[in-house]
């Protein structure tokens, strides 16, 4: 099951991120330029994994603690002491997730604007929704797993893809102000920003809910709740700001450096 639904989840990436290169107007990227990001991003699952595992290490070096298959958790005296399952979810998907992957994959996405330097805000986008496609296939063949934990990441199957364009797009925004006398830091808060918050907050309320693995079944059931809560709505804002760059190719395609 793990293998067919991440399949699937490549399939639905590979369709949404060719129907994206042919878009631009007035001409569509080169095989290039639109593929070499989608391998920097199948690297990017490693990079960021050996990030997270010498957290763990530093972890460990100063305060005692474990690593899991997923990454670093809190220290373990920390975890027994902590009460606040919330809080535990979220510390360890920033560093595990939000923060760690993010950071990876927004170091692979410059490097790939600084080799074929895009010439519009849509280009500049599709250098970072590349490297989230590629990151994609390679995480789903990683961490999908089987049965019904593969089943529940197949509706967030292009979310990878969308916290690139939130930060794709407004660093090619940021670039562009920058060029035409405009004001950039808005786009640069919110390009680096955006995408961290929903990474962290996504990851926290479904792989790394702790509230998941508690004794307590009220905070078992609100756990699943919350899970259940926010992968509909980042399910359903996934497809808007799908939808939406769709809508801007044409916009951004004119938005010439």
């Amino acid at each position: 099951m793990g293998f067919i639904t991440s399949l699937i989840a490549f399939i639905l990436c590979a369709f949404v991120y060719v129907r994206m290169i042919r878009r631009e107007v007035p001409e569509q990227i080169g095989k290039a330029q639109a593929w070499v990001p989608v391998g920097a991003g199948l690297i990017a699952p490693i990079i960021s994994t050996v990030i997270a595992v010498g957290l763990g290490m530093l972890t460990i070096k100063l305060h005692g603690g474990e690593i899991t298959q997923s990454g670093v958790t809190m220290p373990v005296q920390q975890a027994q002491q902590e009460t606040n399952v919330v809080l535990r979810s979220l510390i360890k998907s920033f560093r595990v997730a939000g923060f760690t992957e993010e950071l990876v994959k927004l170091l692979l996405a410059l490097l790939m604007v600084k080799i074929f330097k895009p010439k519009n805000v849509y280009e500049y986008a599709l250098a970072f929704i590349g490297v989230g496609f590629g990151f994609t296939a390679l995480e789903e063949v990683l961490y999908g797993g089987g049965g019904l934990a593969s089943l529940s990441r197949l509706p967030g199957f292009a979310m990878h893809m969308v916290f690139a364009i939130l930060m794709g797009v407004n660093l090619g925004l940021a670039r562009y102000a920058k060029l035409h006398g405009g004001s950039a830091g808005k786009h640069i808060f919110l390009g680096l920003f955006l995408p961290v918050l929903w990474h962290t907050l996504y990851d926290a309320a479904t792989a790394f809910n702790a509230g998941l693995e508690s004794t307590d079944e009220n905070v078992q059931v609100a756990a699943v709740v919350i899970a259940l809560i926010v992968t509909v709505a980042s399910t359903v804002l996934q497809f808007v700001l799908l939808v939406r760059f769709k809508n801007n190719a044409v916009k951004y395609s004119e938005m010439v450096y």
